[in-house]
């Protein structure tokens, strides 16, 4: 790909956040490179195969991160799900020093809709947030992204489907909105191409609003057959501190403040409905 952009470095391209990013700023002509373990992997040579600059590294290795943020416009930051908090913390801030060191243009953290200024006793959240904090810190021009809910976190074993019933932590009016991984990085790609109107923002990012209710007839669409809705026993989310806390958070924490769908699509006009994605993107990860 030959133009006058300068390329856009984005980890985690083997990824889900990450590959979506890669393949929404390719379609808008950004030269991208990314930061890979092994270029000899088949996720690698698709990505080779698409047109990105593979940089060998990993997130020990400062001095390959360095060199590959040098002549790059962007960086595109996101961390694996499993790190503990100290750990996420400590590649977070270092990838955020190193691109401000270099002199990016445009850094952009993909954070959690459940991050705030307010600990909340979860590590996976209070990592993100002491990140974003960190970030707003630094003399570098920085958007941080907050997706809601991954519709394909719906679609994961456990929640019931195999058995016609479908259990999650929603009431059955109650409302929470989604994000498909494949608009993340629509989304990423309009904020690096106006860098002075998201610049310094602090964005959260949703694809669509659906309730308990709504859920059960979806699934039902899609299934041809009745799917019955029930949120999860309130015993079940009193002894269980991870459940408990993702309802208290759909509750009235951070998930219950939604973002309006209008102003998510001047940026991102293609974001898809729940139901759209399930009938195309989703159907293959179904857990029946």
């Amino acid at each position: 790909m030959s133009n006058d952009k300068l390329p856009i470095l984005v980890f985690g391209a083997t990824g889900q956040q990450g590959g979506s990013v890669v393949n929404a700023l390719l379609r808008a002509q950004w030269p991208v490179r990314a930061l890979v373990r092994d270029p000899a992997t088949s996720k690698s040579n698709t990505l080779r195969n698409a047109g990105v600059e593979l940089v060998r590294g990993s997130f020990a290795d400062m001095d390959v991160i360095r060199a590959a943020m040098k002549g790059t416009h962007g960086v595109f930051s996101v961390l694996p799900g499993s790190l503990a908090e100290e750990e996420e913390v400590c590649l977070g801030c270092m990838i955020a020093d190193l691109a401000t060191e270099t002199g990016i243009e445009h850094f952009v953290y993909s954070s959690g809709a459940s991050a705030g200024e307010k600990p909340t006793g979860v590590a996976r959240f209070d990592a993100k947030s002491r990140i974003e904090a960190y970030v707003r810190s630094l003399p570098v021009t920085a958007t941080i992204v907050r997706p809601m809910i991954f519709m394909e976190m719906l679609v994961r074993p456990g929640f019931g489907l195999e058995e016609d019933r479908y259990t999650f932590f929603l009431k059955l009016d109650q409302s929470m909105q989604l994000v498909a991984v494949e608009d993340i990085g629509k989304f990423v790609a309009a904020i690096f191409a106006d860098k002075k109107r998201f610049g310094g923002q602090t964005l959260k990012i949703a694809s669509d609003t659906v309730t308990g209710r709504e859920l059960e007839v979806i699934f039902s669409e899609a299934a041809g057959r009745p799917i019955t809705y029930m949120r999860f026993p309130d015993e079940l989310l009193a002894s269980n501190p991870d459940l408990g806390q993702l309802a208290a958070s759909l509750d009235q924490g951070p998930l219950a403040k939604h973002v309006d769908l209008n102003a998510m699509r001047e940026i991102n006009p293609e974001i898809v409905s729940f139901r759209s994605w399930l009938a195309a993107s989703g159907c293959s990860a179904l857990y029946w």
